[in-house]
């Protein structure tokens, strides 16, 4: 089993129609392919943990690639896990404003431009796999 994370800048503000939707999809996608994860968004930016097999991972990652509607896509981590850290979960979700997100990160500044793609607040993959289990540890999705 692996696991992905990577984040993303929106190419527009996503409305909350459009962040339940996009979420609906990926949940049915997930489901399909035997994956689980964690999407966050905020800002126009997104960071996503994917997990499950590697084959459904790599088709999964190019799809995101490919989608028009975010760009510089970063992955943070790729690795080999020996379990899900999110496995009841075909995608939890969480739509987070800066004032939550200064709670979580030490010296996040709120007036930060795409706070979950900007490599000053997320370094890299360990940072994000942080942010992402206090969700497995603290939230129910």
């Amino acid at each position: 089993m692996r696991r992905i994370i990577y984040c993303s800048q929106a190419t527009y503000d996503f409305t909350g129609e459009e962040l339940i939707s996009l979420l609906e999809q990926s949940r049915k996608n997930n489901d399909d392919a035997g994956l689980s994860g964690m999407l966050l968004y905020s800002s126009q930016s997104f960071l996503q943990m994917l997990e499950g097999p590697e084959e459904a991972l790599t088709a999964t990652y190019e799809r995101i690639g490919r989608d028009a509607r975010h760009t510089n896509l970063r992955l943070l981590s790729d690795v080999e896990v020996a379990r899900p850290m999110f496995p009841e979960w075909t995608m939890g979700f969480d739509h987070i404003d800066d004032e939550e997100l200064a709670e979580e990160l030490e010296g996040f500044t709120p007036a930060t431009t795409y706070p979950l793609v900007n490599p000053d607040l997320i370094t890299n993959g360990v940072v994000a796999e942080t942010l992402l289990s206090l969700y497995a540890k603290n939230k129910v999705q």
